[in-house]
Formats: structure tokens, sequence, C-alpha cells
């Protein structure tokens, strides 16, 4: 649905993106995450005609965003951070003065997509009545105005209290399921991505450092206790097999896949007794330092409960 292939981009003499490629597919909640100034922002306004990128392409439904401009905007829905409002007018008011800026766009179903949002019955409010997730939703309605297939989010969840966070999160995943609508999230909060997305990338530097998928990790720890006589000759028949691993007191820790406990086991069995096999799927943070700290990066996150 989304497709960004091999985008680069200087401005001046400084190479803001460096080489990036990944896709969101219909149907999918995409966390794209990193550092301020890592070039989320740059990238997200490539993707909506903004900024034209040096070389590579984006496609939106199959539209080049530089070639079939118009027809590729119309693809997409976008709000950054908090959506502003005529706080005097109601919502409807509010989406019906939007609506008349959209060349073309000649009737909308207020009700249908208030129910969308979960603003049901709250159009006739006025705005300066709505609380900030309310206003949220309102400027993700106001995105969805022209049914567009791909949904851009940047920093959605900036001034939201636990419980607006928790809310928007349920509805922007349902909404993906049953709308079927490409999300793309651009924020630095890696707790609150790791519920939300089905995939994210990391991007630092310009350049993407990690393509994965939240619900199944390629970087999971597992870890074994075996008796301590035989845990130098299982760290060397695991080295050999090409499973990273190191000893952490009387336990190994192995960096693989998940999927790859089965053969660790069968590996380990006729060398040394099994006392105990248990996996730890790594966090975002440390997915985050682990594909940074090759190149000595630090980076600061903000996290959420």
């Amino acid at each position: 649905m989304l497709k960004i292939e091999h985008v680069s981009k200087r401005l001046g003499k400084e190479q803001i993106l460096k080489d990036v490629s990944f896709e969101v597919a219909p149907g999918e909640v995409f966390g794209f995450l990193g550092p301020n100034g890592a070039g989320k922002t740059t990238t997200i306004r490539i993707i909506t005609g903004l900024l034209e990128q040096d070389e590579g392409t984006v496609t939106v439904n199959g539209f080049d965003v530089v070639h079939e401009r118009s027809k590729a905007l119309t693809q997409i829905g976008a709000i950054v951070e908090n959506p502003a409002f005529y706080t005097y007018m109601t919502g409807k008011q509010n989406l019906v003065h939007a609506k008349n800026l959209i060349p073309g766009l000649t009737q909308v179903d207020y009700e249908a997509l208030a129910k969308l949002v979960g603003l049901e019955g709250k159009l006739s409010k006025k705005v300066g009545e709505y609380s900030l997730g309310m206003k949220q939703r309102l400027g993700i309605a106001r995105a969805l105005l022209h049914n567009p297939r791909v949904l851009i989010l940047d920093e959605p969840t900036n001034g939201l209290d636990p419980a607006g966070i928790a809310e928007l999160r349920e509805y922007l995943r349902a909404m993906a399921r049953e709308q079927d609508i490409a999300i793309l999230i651009s924020s630095h909060m890696l707790g609150e991505m790791e519920q939300i997305s089905d995939r994210y990338a990391i991007i630092d530097q310009g350049v993407i450092k990690s393509v994965e998928s939240v619900r199944n990790e390629t970087g999971a720890k597992i870890m074994i206790r075996v008796p301590e006589i035989n845990i130098r000759d299982v760290i060397e028949a695991l080295r050999i097999a090409n499973y990273p691993a190191e000893r952490l007191n009387d336990h190994i820790i192995i960096t693989a896949p998940e999927t790859e406990t089965p053969a660790i086991a069968r590996l380990i069995v006729p060398i040394a007794d099994l006392h105990e096999l248990t996996v730890k799927r790594m966090t975002l943070e440390e997915q985050f330092l682990q594909v940074t700290k090759k190149e000595g990066d630090s980076h600061a996150f903000a996290h959420t409960k």
C-alpha cells in the first residue's frame, strides 16, 4: 500500500536520508521510530509530497508521489502532533469546513465517520469543549474525509494521559483491521509503539537500522541451564552452529530467533542434560540499543508504562 524504495535526501551539505526503504501493508499499524533529528519528519514530508527526494521512489496504492502527485495524495490522510481546529465551531462544522477545501469531495457521511473514530453523538459539541483525546480523534476523522488508504500520524499520543493513549491505541488497531487501512505512526515513544505496532522500522542518522515484526522478534534471548561441567562444551557447540552465546552465572544466554528454540534444544540434548530453557523477547528499547551500539550510538528515548 505504501512503499518507500531507496530514498535519499540531502539538504545543503547534510545528508538527511540515506537509501531509506520500507513498506506498510493494508491493515497494518507500522511504527516509524527514532530519536529527534533521525529523519522521521523528512521522510514523512517526502511521503506527503511536501518535499521531493533526490533519489528513490515513493508509491501510495501504486501511484508515484512525484510523477502522479495528485492521484497519490488522494490516497493519503495525515495529522501532525496536536491537530488545530476552530474551537468556537462544532466538530461537524470543522469537518464540513475541511471537506469544502478538498477538490472534488462532494459527499461525506459524517455520522458514519463519527462512529468510526469514536465520536458518535459528539459532533454537535463545540470543539472548545472537547478533551485532547477527542480532538485527536476529530483530527483523524478530518484525515479520513476523502477515504484515504494510508493514514500517517506524527506523534499522535503527545499530550494524552495514559487513559487517552490506551483508548487511541485500541481504536487505531481496530480501524486498521476493519477498514484495511495502512497506518504509519512516527514516534520516539518506544514503550507505546511496542503495544500498538505490528511491525516497525528504526531510523537513526538518516539510515534504516532495522525493520522487524513486534510479535515475532528476530532478536530473542534464549536462556538455558545445563550442568556446570558441560557449560564450556555447550557454548562451543553453539558457536560452531552459529548461535551467539555467552555465560551468565550458571546460565547460557543465546541470541537467536525464537523459532530456533527447538533446533537449539536438539543440539544441546546429546551433549548435556537440559535443566531449563526459557525465552525472553527483547523490548523495543533493547532492540534499538542492539542495532545502534555497533556504531557507538547513544540516544535517550521517552517511555510509557
